[in-house]
């Protein structure tokens, strides 16, 4: 099961994930909410993902691709530390933008208040 939590506020939307981002509803959910967002900047947090498997890395990848195209900014916050694994063991930390938010300000500032370190 798949939860996610959206804060929004300045024209930047955090999606904060927790569960798992695995084949079937999970991944469609997680792509459908991401994909509705009209603001300019997202995050998604995945400090709270337990479990990801090939299609959810593959749906980490599609959305990156797809703010690029759309000229959005996308970030992943904090991933965990079982996606980070993956993230590391697949070499997506070259195709995705990684951030920790304890340097990232939520404030909607400064590039959509980003501040980031990249992985």
């Amino acid at each position: 099961m798949l939860r996610i939590e959206i804060q929004s506020r300045h024209g930047m939307a955090i999606l904060h994930c927790s569960g798992r981002v695995v084949f079937g509803v999970e991944v469609e959910m997680l792509r459908s909410m991401a994909m509705a967002r009209a603001e300019a900047c997202v995050r998604i947090d995945l400090s709270h993902v337990e479990k990801i498997d090939a299609t959810g890395l593959g749906l980490l990848v599609e959305l990156q691709t797809w703010a690029r195209a759309k000229r959005r900014n996308l970030t992943y916050l904090d991933p965990s530390e079982h996606v980070w694994r993956l993230i590391i063991l697949t070499k997506l930390y070259n195709s995705l933008e990684i951030s920790y938010s304890d340097v990232l300000q939520f404030s909607g500032i400064d590039d959509c208040g980003r501040q980031e370190l990249i992985a």
